[in-house]
């Protein structure tokens, strides 16, 4: 199994620090999905997702990571 980080608007995947690519084949294999995640955290990438494929091409699994989580607008009302 091979894991890849992927920008989920752009497809472009990961393939070191500020290095993309279009080709799965040439990105950075991170494999596990843990090890994805945590990378994803750090870097603090926004609209990724994991991408977890097999030697078959039509087996591929993605899996897209929350955004980042927004604290709420002190101008927003507060409601009780």
């Amino acid at each position: 199994m091979r894991v890849h980080l992927r920008h989920a608007q752009l497809g472009l995947y990961y393939a070191g620090r500020k290095h993309w690519v279009s080709n799965p084949e040439s990105a950075l294999d991170l494999e596990t999905i843990e090890h994805a995640t945590e990378l994803s955290r750090y870097e603090d990438f926004e609209r990724m997702e994991i991408v977890a494929s097999f030697d078959d091409p039509v087996c591929e699994t993605v899996f897209p990571l929350a955004g980042k989580a927004r604290t709420p607008d002190e101008t927003s009302p507060v409601h009780d």
